[in-house]
């Protein structure tokens, strides 16, 4: 990227033509314009303006969407001779056409090994497994507060419906829960399903303490992350931690977080019943299967 703009912009994508691409447009609740708003929030901002970029407009590119089979839309509605560089604000794969796909994602031998190792070595069995993925980087603490009641985010169509229409409002405690909040859904959780294993996936603070302090002696459960050792690289621990919160019994996830989204739709694919931090479990359901 950085070579590109030093050496190929000025020539290829000049100041003055530089469009940002977006599905449709954002609701921003501090500004009633149209836009992308692909430089709003961290680190969305700070990305763009790390190699110089302002973008000199707004393109909407609904309905088209990721499709490598059939490409002729875009290609016929944007040219390669008026855009020559189509620079997005957000994935352009993440319409609900691509969900069934979901099932033909198999992990690696590799993967499965080592976190089958993993739970072999702890005596655990994942139908005594509750899962749960704590997204709660910083990071993220600070995307929430662009989150906005009317219009999803990220992935949070995996629980509010790509249209709204399961009439759940994104509030900051869905984004980010609390440490209480979570700890309270959490108990209910291991009080329904009388689970004796917690795993604890996790991008910032496992919280494992206070796990511990709650729930270890009251309800004789196990509470356990995974460690990756020296040689391990976080990518593949972040992995196996995908691969435990798909086939865990339950799991308690996070509705905007796509890490989440994914082990969803693993989930969903086995017909797992999944939890959302801040949500009443009876307002959702797994995705519809496809014979794609």
């Amino acid at each position: 990227m950085n070579d590109f703009m030093i050496h190929l912009a000025d020539k290829i994508w000049p100041e003055g033509k530089r469009y940002v691409f977006c599905y449709d447009a954002q609701i921003n609740e501090k500004s009633d314009i149209k836009s992308c708003h692909a430089k709003d929030g961290n680190p969305f901002g700070p990305f763009w303006s790390y190699f110089n970029i302002d973008f000199d407009g707004d393109v909407f590119f609904q309905p088209l969407f990721y499709d490598i089979i059939n490409p002729n839309g875009w290609n016929t509605k944007y040219p390669s001779t008026k855009y020559p560089v189509l620079a997005f604000s957000g994935p352009p794969g993440t319409d609900q056409r691509n969900v069934p796909i979901a099932k033909y994602f198999i992990y690696s031998n590799y993967i499965q090994e080592q976190a089958e190792n993993f739970l072999n070595k702890h005596q655990i069995s994942p139908d005594t497994l509750l899962a749960i993925h704590l997204r709660n980087g910083i990071d993220f603490e600070r995307a929430c507060t662009y989150a906005s009641e009317k219009s999803n985010f990220f992935a949070s169509a995996q629980c509010l419906g790509y249209n709204l229409e399961k009439g759940i409002k994104l509030t900051h405690d869905i984004c980010y829960p609390s440490e209480d909040m979570i700890l309270q859904q959490t108990e209910k959780m291991i009080q329904k399903s009388k689970l004796t294993v917690l795993y604890i996936a996790a991008d910032g603070n496992h919280m494992l303490d206070k796990f511990q302090k709650h729930f270890m002696k009251k309800y004789d459960i196990k509470i356990i992350k995974y460690e990756r050792s020296s040689n391990q690289s976080e990518g593949e621990a972040a992995h196996i931690d995908l691969y435990i919160l798909s086939i865990a019994k339950n799991a308690i996830v996070n509705c905007p977080s796509t890490f989440s989204a994914f082990a969803k739709r693993q989930r969903d694919r086995f017909d797992k019943s999944t939890d959302f931090w801040g949500i009443d479990n009876d307002k959702l359901i797994n995705e519809q299967n496809s014979d794609l």
